[in-house]
């Protein structure tokens, strides 16, 4: 990676999402990036006091990242509030797929121990996004009868669960499939769509006997 004068902290956080990608977290150091980079053993301390400054920013990036994606995926969904909020979680499986790195890093334990204000700020965003997709979605008629905070729970724990299997090799050779993308479709569609489906017609029916 070519380095230019003025924009190392970009450069190290790209230099370090591609070191994570190819030889994981664990074989990531400043001095490596350094190295990489062509620079002093002492200039990536200016942006980041150690490694794991430069996680919870690769963290807070993905955080922010990963929104922008998610709502694009939404928007791109059409006007259905159920189908914005199952793309919502599709399109955080995707980037997670696409940029595994910024998502090792939303996750790893480092920065999850170490939270500052603008990283809960990022999370914080980012949950509120799912939250308000939930509540749509349920007032257009997903799961009335089930509180915001477990659909929300449930969503983000299928999402982010196979989010985590798909970006894991060991786990996508244990699949039987020859498409990882049909699978973390036909995934979404069990946790949002097809719930939907089924949860509906048997409200309606519930309403057609309290009133016969």
């Amino acid at each position: 990676m070519a380095y230019h004068h003025g924009n190392l902290k970009e450069a190290l956080l790209e230099c370090a999402a591609d070191v994570i990608a190819e030889r994981g977290i664990e074989a990531l150091t400043l001095r490596g990036l350094a190295r990489d980079l062509g620079v002093s053993h002492a200039a990536p301390g200016a942006h980041f006091a150690d490694r794991r400054a430069l996680l919870c920013e690769l963290a807070k990036v993905g955080f922010q990242r990963s929104l922008e994606f998610m709502r694009a995926g939404a928007e791109a969904a059409g006007p259905d509030p159920v189908a914005r909020y199952r793309a919502l979680g599709r399109s955080y499986v995707q980037f997670a797929q696409d940029n595994p790195s910024y998502f090792r890093a939303i996750n790893h334990p480092e920065v999850e121990a170490h939270l500052d204000d603008d990283l809960r700020g990022a999370r914080a965003a980012w949950v509120a996004t799912l939250r308000e997709g939930v509540e749509v979605a349920q007032a257009s008629g997903w799961h009335p009868e089930i509180e915001v905070e477990t659909l929300l729970a449930f969503s983000c724990a299928a999402a982010m669960g196979t989010a985590q299997l798909l970006t894991d090799s060991v786990w996508t050779d244990v699949f039987d499939v020859d498409d990882v993308d049909a699978l973390a479709d036909s995934v979404l569609d069990v946790v949002v769509h097809r719930s939907r489906t089924s949860v509906v017609p048997i409200l309606e029916e519930t309403e057609e006997k309290r009133s016969a």
